[in-house]
């Protein structure tokens, strides 16, 4: 079956595969691959951590070959993926039962390789004349000894010239296997956020900054400390080193006259990034960039984190000019038709797998659908909002957790449960780029330069509106403090420490929005320029302030973000056990999300949406094709997925909205768009059924109304327009 597009499948091999299967057996696994549709595969395997599996590299790439020949019979091609140098080193019983079910979990064995047990547990081999592979380990500054990883390990350091020259003739070898692509994973620095202090490290760090680091004895004075100008520079540094890897490893394969996928992902993306990860600094190299959404994870509350990760994720491809993509490990049909469902809604690319095998079966199901149904390529989102993305604050700036990360949260679902379009806008786009986005979203933004500074008062004065939330500016990019940043918008103020506020209101243009007693908020307590007060405690305290004729909104308190029970996050359950458990569900905050934040944005865009649903049971959403010529409405069915507050949840959680016998909407369905075009057809398409049935709207202006009606569909639905300009 010939797509229209990618569609990308994961083609686990592990111990059954690597032992015993014969061409004949991957080639007929190629075959399921192809009926499902894929078309690029990415291997995954037993031997992640490739360099564990050292005296079976020969082995392990003849299995790739395999692969290789296999699935190129079926012009599917395969982008092998591993990580570049994390290694299992077990230290004590609980450890290597964990390495046991990582094993298992992945349908392999201690016993897949002889001897692997005794090298896992002891094993140092000569890389180079003289150098053993331990020669090579990132170095915790801490302690000056090797560092370890949260997967009871230890990792490599990519400034190493040994480590360096061993893996990329390990690639070459990779390379003629004849595969397509190449996905170095686990880039990163760990060390518990302490590494990489290695002699290569510090020569490197000293030639490009002229800094020492500090030996272990002053290494606790250093580390953490945000005001140390050295200590930001390191981690600047971090990330240098690691994008520099991975450039090096699109050069490697250029010189040998390869032009090769490089598809990448992050898991997340509004965290401070602790290893140094270049997924977005490396960004303009990955042919494909994609969100892992954890393995443990339990999709029933994690997927409104998920859902604004793959909103920077659209935005990034959109930059970049390459698909996106949302990674899933779902097990069954149900759970892989809402994440299937899902993808559509963001309009990504989707690459489904559970741990250790494929869902090849379930993915037939879809596959008609999808090669009928592509993603639009360079679509528009149609934003309501622009998020900035704090990424120096959230990197470099001190408690990003309850500063930026969980604050920015709130915003980005109280956005998502109004059905409100969001784009992320990056550090260094441009005044242009700003000024597409009526309202712009400032939250956790405490690292600004001073160019961003005046960026941000040049979109004001042009007729954008910025939303600040909380403090920002007070850091420049070197980590000194900066006093009243407000003052390049006109004015002054001064804000108290965290103090409890009771009931508050926000008021903007005659309409009021109810804010709720807040633990740990701020007041403005001096106030000096031309301001309006848009928000106040209920016993008279200023806690939101406009300025620049409302085109500079300022809040400092009054909503809830410095908890995490503030917003929905990924709860995780482990599936590394034996037998998985269940876990009480977090408070359900949608309705302070809908109500509040959700509410204070659609005001403040003094606009209609551009999309609305009469129900709020469905998550919708609208692209535009390229050419403005067509569009498409997707439409999921959320209801009874997040669970109420103390909710028992587990993996085995049914998603009844998408089983195969599930009841369809039992109610008439509006949808409402707000678009500067005529529409003059609407269509429904889904999985669930066969006829393509034309839906009745009305147009009143720029305003559309689409009626879906009752027992159309259980799950998701899309809705494809045609358009003309008005």
């Amino acid at each position: 079956m010939k797509l229209k597009q990618d569609r990308y499948g994961v083609f686990w091999y592990n111990q059954q595969q690597i032992l015993n299967w014969t061409q004949a057996d991957f080639d007929n696994k190629a075959a399921e691959f192809a009926s499902a549709g894929i078309n690029i595969v990415m291997t995954f395997s037993s031997t992640h951590f490739r360099w564990s599996f050292y005296p079976w590299w020969k082995e392990i790439n003849a299995t790739v070959a395999k692969i290789v020949n296999a699935c190129h019979k079926y012009n599917i091609r395969v982008v092998e993926h591993h990580s570049s140098h994390l290694t299992h080193n077990p230290r004590s019983q609980k450890e290597w039962k964990a390495f046991y079910n990582t094993l298992r979990t992945r349908q392999s064995t201690i016993e897949m390789f002889p001897g692997l047990k005794e090298y896992i547990a002891c094993g140092d081999p000569e890389i180079l004349p003289g150098v053993n592979l331990s020669d090579c380990r990132q170095i915790d500054g801490r302690t000056g000894d090797f560092a370890r990883t949260v997967y009871t390990g230890y990792g490599h350091c990519f400034n190493n010239p040994d480590y360096r020259k061993v893996y990329f003739s390990y690639l070459e070898d990779l390379y003629a296997t004849g595969i397509d692509g190449i996905m170095t994973d686990d880039v990163q620095y760990f060390g518990y956020h302490n590494a990489c202090a290695c002699k290569y490290c510090r020569e490197k760090f000293k030639t490009e900054t002229g800094f020492d680091l500090p030996l272990p004895a002053d290494w606790g004075k250093f580390h953490g400390n945000f005001d140390n100008p050295v200590f930001i520079e390191w981690l600047r540094f971090r990330v240098r080193s690691t994008e520099q890897f991975q450039r090096d490893v699109n050069a490697h394969f250029k010189s040998l006259g390869l032009n090769l996928l490089r598809p990448n992902y992050a898991t997340t993306t509004f965290n401070c990034n602790t290893v140094a990860y270049p997924f977005e600094a490396a960004g303009d190299l990955w042919s494909c960039v994609f969100q892992e959404n954890m393995f443990s994870s339990v999709i029933r509350t994690a997927w409104p984190t998920w859902y604004n990760i793959a909103e920077h994720r659209f935005s990034m491809g959109r930059r970049y000019k390459v698909p996106s993509m949302s990674m899933f490990y779902p097990a069954r049909f149900d759970d892989y038709y809402f994440c299937w469902s899902l993808a559509k809604a963001c309009n990504h690319l989707l690459m489904a797998s559970p741990e250790g095998g494929d869902i090849n079966e379930v993915e037939e199901k879809f596959a008609p659908f999808d090669e009928n149904n592509p993603i639009l390529e360079n679509a528009s989102d149609l934003p309501d909002i622009g998020f900035f993305e704090p990424r120096s604050s959230l990197d470099l700036s001190p408690e990003p957790l309850k500063n930026a990360i969980w604050p920015m949260n709130v915003w980005l679902q109280g956005a998502l449960f109004r059905n409100l379009r969001n784009a992320i806008l990056f550090e260094d786009d441009s005044l242009e780029e700003f000024l597409k986005y009526p309202l712009v979203v400032l939250c956790g933004a405490n690292m600004l330069s001073d160019e961003h500074l005046e960026l941000l008062k040049k979109y004001c004065q042009q007729g954008g509106r910025l939303f600040v939330c909380g403090t920002f500016g007070i850091y420049r990019p070197d980590g000194s403090r900066r006093e009243h940043p407000e003052k390049v918008f006109g004015i002054k103020a001064q804000l108290s420490d965290f103090v409890p506020t009771p009931q508050s209101k926000f008021t903007w243009k005659n309409q009021t929005v109810e804010l709720s007693p807040q633990e740990e908020s701020r007041i403005f307590e001096k106030i000096c320029g031309e301001t309006e007060i848009v928000a106040e405690t209920n016993d008279g305290k200023t806690i939101g302030i406009s300025a620049m004729n409302g085109n500079f909104v300022w809040l400092a308190g009054g909503i809830g973000g410095r908890k995490p029970e503030d917003h929905f996050y990924d709860l995780r359950i482990s599936r590394w056990l034996e037998v998985p458990g269940r876990a009480n569900a977090q408070k359900n905050p949608e309705e302070s999300l809908h109500n509040i934040s959700g509410a204070i944005l659609e005001l403040l865009t003094e606009r209609k949406p551009h999309i609305a649903c009469s129900s709020r049971d469905y998550l919708a959403t609208i692209f535009l094709s390229s050419d403005r010529k067509s569009g498409e409405i997707h439409l999921v069915n959320t209801s009874k997925v997040l669970p109420e507050s103390g909710e028992s949840v587990s993996h085995d959680d049914l998603f009844t909205n998408f089983m195969p016998d599930a009841a369809k909407n039992r109610q008439d369905i509006a949808v409402t768009l707000c678009i500067p075009h005529k529409i003059t057809g609407a269509k429904a398409f889904s999985p669930e059924f066969d006829n393509v049935p034309d839906l009745k709207f009305s147009q009143n202006g720029d305003t559309v109304s689409i009626s879906i009606p009752a027992e159309t569909f259980a799950g998701y639905l899309k809705i494809k327009i045609e358009l003309k300009k008005i």
